[in-house]
């Protein structure tokens, strides 16, 4: 088990309200937008650095857009929320999308990726010095938190098991735990291991020295896709030209986030308020700048595999989910 030691402390703030501007002289070509404000709904985590530096660098507003950000701890409450009416765009999980499009009908449309996966960047955590639990064997009967149900985590964890040769039925999971709340899961024993992201990951060895029981990016999930921009089928065709300023200001931001890591560290000061000194050591993610079906379909087919979809659903493409724009 790995331990990577910092010193900073600090609470990760739940919700931000963050506003870009207009101006600028390079709105978007393809027309007139339909309107010029966004609201997003994205996950609190470094996957969501592309869409931080393109509000950070002014990049919507060179499309002519402003820009509204909350942060969210839960995929489906994004998807929810936007489904609803109250954002335009989400930035979550793949699996969840996956799922409420495909079981729920919700009408979900990819149009673009935030991450995939590397190193430490998606961990299983155990209490410093667990004894109890010093292998991914040693979780048979034991109880391990994700924070959703059947969301990315689920799926990641369900392959690790199994490639450790787990079976599924052989330990529980707690749904029920949000990353904010890993660190008392942990100490007061309520569960025996976690899933937790970066920058929870650093957090809590810091603060409580967990150890990292296990990297997820190994095995059938290595470099697997994480996280994705989403808007629903109405917005798409409601305010297409809007969608395309927005994801041309995005995609910016990705290729600026893939290429430099001294942005990266700067969005994540001032919109996920890390300290500098964790800023400069979490671990990163890839962030893709554009959209690759065929590694999308590996979240599809893990799925299936894990019966996340059922049989009936089992010849699923993605690209029925990617917008074309």
């Amino acid at each position: 088990m790995r331990s990577r030691r910092m010193t900073p402390l600090f609470t990760l703030p739940a919700i931000f309200l963050l506003a870009g501007c207009l101006g600028g002289s390079d709105a978007a070509a393809a027309g007139k937008l339909e309107t010029t404000t966004v609201t997003v709904d994205a996950f609190a985590a470094i996957d969501s650095a592309g869409l931080f530096i393109a509000q950070m660098d002014g990049l919507f507003a060179k499309q002519g857009l402003t820009v509204k950000i909350n942060l969210a701890q839960s995929t489906q409450d994004e998807i929810n929320a936007q489904v609803g009416g109250t954002y335009d765009v989400s930035l979550g999980d793949y699996v969840t999308y996956i799922d409420n499009d495909v079981l729920a009908k919700k009408q979900l449309l990819i149009t673009g990726e935030s991450s995939f996966l590397q190193p430490n960047v998606l961990t299983l955590l155990v209490k410093k010095n667990n004894a109890a639990v010093g292998t991914i064997g040693s979780l048979r009967g034991k109880e391990v938190s994700v924070n959703a149900k059947n969301d990315i985590g689920t799926l990641l964890i369900d392959s690790l098991m199994i490639e450790h040769g787990v079976s599924l039925n052989q330990f529980n999971f707690n749904n029920d735990v949000a990353f904010p709340q890993v660190a008392t899961a942990l100490m007061s024993g309520t569960v025996s291991a976690s899933f937790a992201p970066e920058p929870f990951v650093s957090i809590y060895e810091a603060k409580i020295g967990a150890e990292e029981l296990a990297d997820l990016d190994q095995g059938a999930t290595a470099n697997f896709p994480i996280q994705g921009v989403a808007v629903t089928r109405q917005f798409a065709q409601k305010d297409p030209n809007t969608l395309k300023a927005f994801m041309t200001a995005v995609n910016q931001g990705q290729e600026i986030a893939d290429t430099s890591r001294p942005k990266v560290e700067k969005a994540l000061e001032k919109f996920l308020d890390l300290p500098q000194e964790f800023a400069s050591l979490v671990s990163l993610p890839t962030f893709p700048t554009s959209v690759n079906p065929i590694r999308l379909q590996r979240v599809v087919d893990a799925m299936v595999r894990f019966k996340f979809l059922p049989t009936s659903d089992s010849n699923f493409q993605i690209t029925s989910m990617i917008w074309n724009g």
